[in-house]
């Protein structure tokens, strides 16, 4: 039987993560699109302040200054 792995960071291909609630990462509510809390927050800071696959803009998560 095959180990369930946590899903990768379509960016950088690293883990996820979990949220401070110990809950998977999710950057965007819309499409659920894989990125990890360090490509958020660079696409977040720098970039284009949206979802490499829907284009919503991302929306601040709990503990993180908005921009």
């Amino acid at each position: 039987m095959a180990a369930l792995s946590a899903p990768l960071c379509r960016i950088c291909f690293k883990d996820v993560g979990k949220t401070v609630d110990g809950e998977p990462f999710i950057a965007c509510s819309v499409c659920v699109y894989p990125v990890c809390r360090l490509c958020y927050e660079d696409e977040r800071e720098d970039g284009k302040q949206s979802c490499p696959q829907c284009n919503t803009r991302y929306k601040r998560h709990k503990g993180r200054q908005s921009l």
